[in-house]
């Protein structure tokens, strides 16, 4: 439905219903009214997005490491019970192999708890950008007179002129002070 209300908003400016209701535009005229960008390589391209890409990656390295020394104790503690589990008595089989129970759990909890903080972190840092991300497509949008910037990134393009794209002016934009 929204597809169908952009494609006759924007089919009204291109082939007006009456000539004289509005004159033709002028298909030069018209590309230079008109441009695309793409969030997510202005994101990648950014000085913001590079620090929350690096962020992220410091995250999931340290939470890699943790989950390496975790999985790690966790085999040696199954081995040594594999190993001694057949001469041990009968309560302390039972404690051993509940302390790896609890372990493997505690480890699944680091793990799950680890992957919500990385999606906090994210969700922030792509909401910082996208609060900067606003006023400068915005701002470029009113100085250049577009009639419309259309998201690449959402599917709603088939094809596009490349010389249409603004995503590396909306990238020096967003790296201004």
């Amino acid at each position: 439905m929204v597809r169908f209300l952009i494609a006759a908003v924007f089919l009204s400016f291109v082939w007006p219903p009456s000539a004289s209701a509005q004159a033709p535009v002028a298909p030069d005229a018209l590309a230079s009214r008109l441009a695309y960008f793409s969030p997510q390589r202005a994101f990648a391209l950014s000085a913001d997005g590079k620090a929350a890409q690096s962020k992220l990656a410091a995250i999931e390295g340290e939470t890699g490491k943790q989950l390496a020394a975790r999985n790690a104790k966790l085999k040696e503690m199954q081995d040594t019970l594999q190993r001694s589990g057949s001469v041990l008595a009968e309560p302390v089989l039972r404690q051993r192999e509940l302390e790896v129970e609890r372990f493997q759990i505690d480890t699944k909890r680091l793990l799950e708890d680890a992957q919500a903080q990385f999606l906090g972190v994210q969700r922030d840092l792509e909401n910082n950008f996208l609060a900067k991300l606003r006023p400068a497509l915005e701002t470029l949008s009113k100085e250049r007179g577009f009639l419309f910037v259309f998201n690449e990134d959402s599917g709603l393009l088939a094809w596009a002129n490349p010389a249409l794209d603004i995503t590396p002016d909306i990238v020096t934009r967003l790296n201004q002070p």
